[in-house]
């Protein structure tokens, strides 16, 4: 391709924004869930948004790449990790809403 990418590494830039925003929002969940005196819940968030955060200039460097290179794939283990700790966190908030819930 000779024009080479319209954005020239913008894309890369928004990706790393999208990471930020949800590094912000497990960060939010933590503050409510200490809040709630839910330490698991507080543990999984916080654990997972310093996981994101450690690895974050390494992903940007490598969005950075795939864009020149003009082939990437995304990072399975990442997104797969991400969504196994929000799936945990969402699966322990029912579970105490369902025990905790007068009847």
């Amino acid at each position: 391709m000779a024009d080479g990418p319209v954005d020239a590494g913008l894309q890369a830039e928004r990706t790393e924004l999208a990471w930020r925003r949800t590094q912000i929002s497990l960060l939010v969940i933590a503050c409510l869930a200490l809040r709630d005196q839910d330490p698991p819940l507080v543990l999984i968030a916080v654990g997972t948004a310093g996981i994101l955060w450690l690895r974050q200039g390494r992903r940007y460097q490598r969005s950075l790449a795939m864009l020149r290179d003009e082939r990437g794939r995304a990072r399975l283990r990442t997104v797969l990790g991400t969504s196994l700790a929000l799936l945990a966190m969402a699966l322990l908030a029912m579970f105490k809403a369902v025990t905790t819930a007068p009847f």
